[in-house]
């Protein structure tokens, strides 16, 4: 009968609290201990962000760590289901630190520091896990800025690329672009749309397009650029003149040009090309004269 007894005992019952209910009781307080640690962090050298910008989604964070260990923390594994929006919520605050020109040092104080704040808030049992958690949120985190700040330094480049590349008339009815760098399609197709309104707008015979300048990538970028540009140039009369362009290049533009109709002639070198469109012009006839 003892032993019958006995078995009617539910199993023992841990009274250490529960990181969720942790957390969110003493939210207020982990937060301010994060700003001090985060403010005298030795991670940080520049310290081109204060810990006050950021204090609302270290609370968030916070919050979203105390429903994602409700189910307990051995449910916290990288890409699983529980830690999906703490995941997020990294991938974020990583872009944010880049558009704000802060460091990854920085990135890396916020959350290391943070670890630190709740592990030591954590029963033993859980801090562990939470070290473990917060290495993988920062490399998450991490990842995110350095791809966020590649994306703008990309930008800025095409920005630099769509208004520095020459699109100019070499004498009055000879307009020319002369490509330049690595410009994405996006940028090609604008370059050579304000040379065609360029070349409209003067009533020129012919638009060169120079690829003397291109860099392998800008040539991988060209077809796509290209094509979108002779969309709005089908039909015209204006011949394209394209020079100093590879083989695989010309080739390329003079089957497209060739699907759209438009008369393209390349040319090994820019002063042939220049020669051809000042004679359709008729600089040659008016000197002859």
């Amino acid at each position: 009968m003892a032993a019958r007894s006995a078995a009617c005992y539910a199993p023992p019952v841990s009274d250490r609290p529960q990181l969720a209910a942790v957390l969110r009781e003493r939210s207020s307080e982990i937060l301010a201990s994060w700003i001090v640690r985060f403010e005298r962090s030795p991670l940080r050298f520049r310290r081109a962000t204060k810990a006050a910008n950021h204090a609302a989604q270290v609370a968030n964070l916070v919050e979203t760590l105390a429903d994602a260990v409700g189910g307990g923390t051995g449910e916290l594994q990288p890409g699983g289901s529980a830690t999906r929006e703490l995941e997020r919520a990294a991938a974020f605050l990583g872009g944010r630190f880049a558009s704000e020109g802060a460091t990854g040092f920085d990135v890396a104080a916020l959350l290391l520091e943070l670890r630190d704040v709740i592990a030591g808030a954590a029963a033993p049992e859980d801090a562990s896990a939470m070290t473990r958690l917060f290495e993988w949120l920062t490399a998450i985190a991490l990842d995110s800025f350095a791809a966020a700040g590649l994306q703008s330094l990309r930008e800025r480049v095409s920005d630099q690329l769509e208004s520095g590349t020459p699109v100019v008339e070499l004498l009055p009815k000879v307009p020319a672009v002369l490509l330049v760098g690595a410009p994405s399609a996006s940028v090609i197709d604008n370059v050579l749309s304000r040379a065609w309104m360029l070349a409209v707008g003067t009533g020129a015979p012919c638009l060169i397009i120079d690829c003397g300048g291109l860099a392998e990538a800008g040539e991988r970028a060209f077809e796509a650029g290209y094509r979108d540009f002779l969309r709005q140039a089908e039909g015209s009369a204006i011949q394209l003149l394209m020079s100093t362009a590879r083989r695989p290049v010309r080739d390329q533009a003079a089957a497209l040009a060739a699907e759209r109709g438009l008369p393209f002639q390349p040319f090994e070198r820019l002063d042939s090309a220049v020669s051809h469109a000042l004679e359709r012009a008729g600089y040659l006839l008016m000197r002859r004269s």
